[in-house]
């Protein structure tokens, strides 16, 4: 189906207006539309797995996957059918830096660490 006739699931437009909000990230993972729309993981991936069937979001293939709203993903949810699901209560995701996991401590600075606590 084309255009405003396009039926949406209520998870659907849910994840739909969550990655369409000027406030959000431009792009989301699966956890963070889970703690902005309030639906549980496997439904926000059954919701973004049948928007990018239709075209409406988009995923990457990084790890971990981020997804994002089309144009057209945007102005359907802008449409009047579906435009109240933007104004919902919508809890902006935090979005944290990934860190990276120190390298481990080289056999040389064990020694040394050992060295300082004789007792």
């Amino acid at each position: 189906m084309e255009g405003p006739h396009m039926a949406l699931t209520e998870s659907e437009a849910r994840v739909l207006a969550a990655l369409s909000l000027p406030q959000f990230p431009a792009a989301l993972t699966v956890r963070q539309l889970c703690a902005a729309t309030g639906l549980t993981a496997g439904a926000a991936r059954r919701a973004l797995h049948g928007l990018s069937r239709t075209g409406l979001a988009l995923g990457t293939r990084h790890t971990p996957a981020t997804w994002q709203a089309t144009h057209r993903g945007r102005l359907t949810i802008h449409t009047p059918t579906y435009r109240d699901y933007l104004t919902r209560n919508l809890t902006v995701p935090e979005t944290r830096p990934r860190t990276r996991r120190p390298p481990p401590c080289s056999q040389h600075s064990r020694s040394h660490l050992s060295a300082q606590v004789k007792t």
